[in-house]
């Protein structure tokens, strides 16, 4: 299951429950299980994340597209999905570099800096203006709420328990301690 939190962060719980119970049963540390399952859903997420990238914005590569991660905290309790491209030029603002994905989610404007007009083509004609507000782009929200919702995310983390169990299993037979 997954809600919005707040402005940008999702929180995603998933019912595993017993297959975390029964690795504890089994010795095996919770702190491990959870990375293992996190950073499946992170891998997955990531991957659905690039995918709704391509139908949301119309582009298949990109700096944007390229630099969106996911890392799992180290205490294995959060999965995040990041993105560090830039335009590599300060803004006109504050100086600051424009980060893509913050200007596509938040939203923003273009403006000349000689205050003279910006001169496009919109279906075909050409259209003047002093200044173009960009609406806000919710680009990875609902990428990331149908991966997790879906059968996919389940069959995923099914596949990591069965990993760890396997795992958990061939280290007894040798002997050692999980």
């Amino acid at each position: 299951m997954a809600e919005l939190v707040s402005q940008g962060v999702i929180s995603i719980a998933a019912d595993v429950k017993e297959g975390v119970e029964l690795l504890q049963e089994l010795n095996i540390k919770k702190k491990t299980i959870s990375k293992a399952i996190l950073r499946t859903v992170g891998t997955g997420g990531k991957q659905a994340i690039r995918k709704g990238y391509r139908e949301t914005l119309r582009k298949r590569t990109g700096k944007l597209y390229k630099s969106i991660r996911s890392y799992v905290y180290k205490n294995g309790t959060k999965v995040v999905f990041t993105n560090d491209a830039d335009s590599g030029k300060p803004t006109s603002k504050d100086g600051r570099l424009a980060r893509y994905g913050f200007m596509l989610a938040s939203g923003y404007t273009i403006q000349r800096k000689d205050n003279k007009p910006l001169h496009f083509q919109v279906d075909g004609k050409w259209v003047s203006a002093m200044s173009v507000r960009v609406r806000p782009r919710n680009w990875v929200e609902p990428s990331l709420m149908r991966f997790v919702n879906s059968h996919d995310c389940e069959a995923r983390i099914d596949k990591v328990l069965q990993q760890q169990i396997d795992r958990f299993e061939k280290k007894m037979m040798k002997g050692g301690n999980a």
